[in-house]
């Protein structure tokens, strides 16, 4: 019987390669910004509200002007969500962005 363990050949990817659709990039921000700005994950609030917000930023500045319908409301939720990020109102920021992940979700299925 042969035990020995086979490893997968390693395969580089490029962080870039990960994801080249804004949209998709925009819902990696949201979700990673949702997991940060929970009760229980903020350490130090004033400095979690500027890394969420700066996430959101760098996700939202991509260039494209989106054609969908349901993806512009996830940007507008997203960028309303970087304001109340600015003034540490994380229950109204957290609202927005759960508004802006199911109108992600509605432009990822064609629904707009």
């Amino acid at each position: 019987m042969n035990t020995d363990l086979v490893m997968p050949a390693a395969t580089a990817v490029i962080p870039a390669q990960l994801t080249t659709n804004p949209a998709d990039e925009l819902e990696l921000a949201v979700e990673k910004v949702l997991a940060s700005v929970r009760p229980s994950s903020l350490g130090d609030p004033a400095e979690g509200s500027r890394r969420a917000e700066s996430v959101l930023r760098d996700a939202l500045d991509l260039p494209g002007e989106p054609t969908n319908e349901a993806l512009r409301q996830a940007r507008a939720c997203a960028e309303a969500a970087c304001e109340h990020l600015r003034y540490q109102e994380f229950q109204e920021a957290r609202l927005l962005l759960v508004a802006s992940r199911g109108q992600l979700v509605r432009a990822h299925t064609g629904r707009a």
